[in-house]
């Protein structure tokens, strides 16, 4: 082909820019799909800014790379398991043929420049989606036509819900044994509570989980536009050449067709009042309604969030994928058409607010800080205020991402998505503002103090000073997994501390805890993935010599029963006196978030002084000190340290003197407190429950529920049909009991099953599995 010809093989991003300008369909009597390169300051109305989501191996990294090569970006498509795809391009990526972190790209196609941000399907990695999802526009959510909605899939999508980010799905491997794709579809409106509105379907109607062929792949039927769109296999293996006919009313494709579009246009008359009278002025025939009417009202549908369009496809066979593109660009949001974040000034005059939703640590570049730029405009050289720290920072220079290959860009303009070098302090969830932002009036920043690293992991980052306006962040879920991780060395320390600080900047869902009383460093993460692929991380590419213990679960502890105590603060602090007093009492409660309480104001002023009386100006002070300490007493029980919950503290007494009582004392003190009556309270442990999902051949159930139920003390929920004769298997189990359970579950199964597991709280446990747990932790 001429395309192969002329993208010529390893030719970088930015000359492959050039060719990308090729007229392609220009070439051919056919219809064929192009793209032009897009730039980097296009209007928002011509962005779209999307994200692949769903089920690991559902198919988002073959999609993607189907995408670049039909938008002219690739001479070739990258294959998974062949690990040459350009959006996974991490070694462990490639070598597991699984996607780790989200990666983006940019591509034009017909007219539009799109951002695609490919995330991963591992629950292990779901703060990448959470990130992801965050900055979004739309998103495009994969199913596979076998297994259906699966777990993961779920998941992803109520966060995508959560943000309010319209969603198209695109049912795949369609040319798999075993595919069904009506049942797909009711899938999606049973397990997702989606208004699915089918847009396309095969011309040949196949009996419930038939497999399709190559020629029976080949056509389908477009039912909002009445046409037969056929993907030339034969003639070009690829894929990319695509024709489209429109159907003759009387034939049996018409029909199908005209079947189709009646279900189309009456599942849209639900949720859209426009299509009702494109309707009756058709005289009740949804054949006869404008294709422009339907087209206008699925993306009115899809873009509210009432519903979403379904488009099928099989990626790994080269077919669907453009129909999928051209719905992105018509039926998904462009940032102009998004509701801007509240307080965000938007217009050409608008000073910058942008939002870092993601870092990386390069070697040679230092952090790369991913950024949705919401108002305003992003150039280098460009002086900000990170406002969710409260430090200044300045942009050293600009880059779009080409998967793993960074190309300098002028400016990141409004409702782009772009990365900046040179921001030294900026985190994820922080947000950027331009210096002169109107809310910064009056603010000033402060000079950031610069730590060391072994100062940062062992005492955390320092405490932020927020100024001026705030984008909400990121929500990051809580780690439960950990592991110790200690240099090999003395003088391999600060190399794994920095290599720590690293990661840790990279990814907000690992955390680094020291235990003071071992001497060990913790590294905390979401599962026994994560931190595998974390260890191979610290080995392989940032080339450090560590040693990691076993593999443990976090647990939490809870107050087992009420005590008291009342703590009398009393130093010097650089030659001058700091007093405070502080009594509490604890006791169990049943939810799960702890729940902090003051006594009346009386009973405070009574138990100080006049100074904590009600319309006392120091009381505010006074109780937000001795609140932070509190709080900060519960993040590290007596027992072994985890975060305390369902433990309901009451601030029964707080003395103060005048001249010698600090908000710093008044925080000591009541941590102190707190402590000392969790002490006389004996802490007990709770330990991690996971739902867990296993899929397995009908002959293996037996062996599987025998293991759950009775090795893993685990409780059986479900026990269900899945695709074709296996079994799909529902239960809860104690976290700890899942270490190593792929490798026992392959062996049950004949390497045929498989699992998703996700945290679901925590439960407790009998009192000779606590002094296990204690005796491994301490080690007597």
């Amino acid at each position: 082909m001429l395309r192969a010809g002329v993208l010529g093989r390893g030719l970088a991003p930015h000359r492959l820019a050039r060719y990308n300008r090729l007229p392609l369909h220009r070439l051919a009597p056919h219809r064929r799909y192009s793209s032009q390169a897009g730039d980097a300051a296009a209007e928002p109305a011509n962005v779209r800014n999307i994200g692949i989501i769903a089920h690991i191996d559902a198919g988002k990294t073959t999609t993607t790379e189907r995408m670049l090569h039909y938008a002219g970006f690739t001479r070739r498509m990258g294959s998974v398991d062949a690990g040459d795809t350009v959006m996974d391009f991490l070694p462990a990526e490639r070598e597991r043929g699984i996607t780790i972190q989200s990666a983006a790209i940019t591509f034009g196609w017909k007219g539009a420049q799109i951002h695609v941000i490919d995330t991963p399907g591992h629950v292990d990695f779901t703060v990448e989606v959470e990130r992801a999802v965050r900055v979004l526009d739309g998103a495009v959510a994969i199913v596979d036509a076998v297994a259906g909605v699966q777990a993961q899939t779920q998941t992803v999508w109520r966060q995508a819900a959560r943000y309010g980010v319209p969603r198209v799905v695109f049912i795949n491997k369609m040319d798999r044994a075993g595919a069904d794709w009506p049942r797909a579809v009711a899938d999606v409106e049973r397990r997702l509570r989606a208004r699915a509105l089918v847009l396309v379907e095969p011309e040949i109607e196949k009996p419930a989980a038939a497999q399709y062929s190559n020629a029976e792949l080949r056509c389908w039927l477009d039912a909002v536009s009445m046409e037969r769109v056929a993907f030339d296999l034969a003639a070009d293996a690829s894929g990319a050449t695509v024709t489209r006919h429109a159907l003759a009313p009387g034939t049996p494709a018409y029909a199908r067709a005209a079947a189709a579009r009646a279900r189309l246009v009456d599942a849209l008359a639900a949720v859209d009042a426009p299509i009702v009278d494109a309707f009756l002025a058709a005289d009740g025939d949804a054949a006869r309604v404008p294709a422009a009417d339907v087209r206008a009202a699925v993306r009115r549908a899809t873009c509210a969030s009432q519903a979403c369009s379904v488009l099928l496809g099989a990626a790994a066979r080269n077919v669907g994928v453009q129909p999928l593109l051209d719905a992105v660009v018509d039926y998904l949001p462009s940032p102009a058409e998004v509701q801007p974040p509240a307080g965000v000034a938007t217009g050409d005059s608008a000073a910058l607010v942008a939002f870092a939703f993601k870092v990386l640590v390069d070697a040679q570049r230092g952090p790369m800080v991913f950024v949705r730029v919401y108002a305003g405009a992003l150039e280098p050289r460009m002086a900000l205020v990170n406002a969710s720290q409260g430090v200044g920072e300045r942009a050293a220079r600009l880059l779009q991402m080409y998967g793993g290959e960074p190309q300098p860009i002028a400016r990141i303009g409004a409702g782009h998505i772009g990365v900046v070098l040179g921001l030294r302090h900026t985190r994820t969830g922080d947000t950027l503002l331009g210096a002169r932002h109107a809310s910064l009036a009056g603010a000033r920043p402060a000079a950031a103090r610069e730590r060391s690293v072994l100062h940062e992991l062992r005492e955390g980052p320092a405490a932020a000073a927020p100024v001026g306006l705030r984008l909400h962040g990121i929500r990051v879920p809580a780690p439960v997994f950990f592991c110790a991780v200690e240099p090999e060395t003395p003088s391999d320390e600060r190399p794994v501390a920095a290599a720590l600080a690293a990661l840790l900047l990279e990814d907000p869902s690992l955390h680094v805890a020291h235990d003071r009383e071992t001497g060990q460093t913790l590294l905390s993460g979401m599962g026994e993935l994560h931190l595998d692929v974390v260890r191979d991380r610290l080995r392989r590419d940032l080339r450090v010599n560590a040693a990691f213990g076993p593999m443990r679960v976090t647990y939490r502890e809870m107050a087992a029963r009420p005590a008291a105590a009342a703590h009398d603060y009393a130093r010097e602090i650089v030659g001058r006196p700091a007093r405070a007093g502080v009594g509490v009492a604890v006791e169990p409660c049943d939810v799960d978030e702890n729940v902090v309480e003051f006594a009346e104001p009386r009973a405070l002023a009574a138990a100080g002084n006049a100074a904590l009386a009600a319309d006392a100006p120091q009381r505010a002070e006074v109780l937000a000190a001795v609140g932070d300490g509190v709080r900060s007493a519960l993040l590290g029980g007596p027992l072994l340290g985890f975060p305390v919950v369902r433990t309901r503290v009451r601030v029964t007494s707080v003395a103060y003197y005048d001249g010698e009582s600090t908000a710093a004392a008044f925080r000591a003190c009541a941590r102190q407190a707190v402590l000392q009556a969790l002490a006389t309270a004996r802490t007990a442990l709770l330990e991690p429950l996971a739902r867990i999902a296993v899929e397995c051949p009908a002959a293996g159930v037996g062996a599987v529920l025998a293991d759950l139920s009775g090795a893993r003390s685990g409780r059986v929920l479900a026990l269900d049909d899945a695709d074709a004769g296996a079994k799909l298997v529902s239960a809860e189990v104690p976290l700890s009991a899942m270490l190593g359970y792929s490798s026992r579950l392959r062996s049950l199964t004949a390497g045929a099953g498989s699992f998703s597991l996700q945290v679901v709280g925590f439960g407790p446990m009998t009192q000779q599995q606590q002094d296990q747990v204690v005796k491994e932790s301490r080690g007597y």
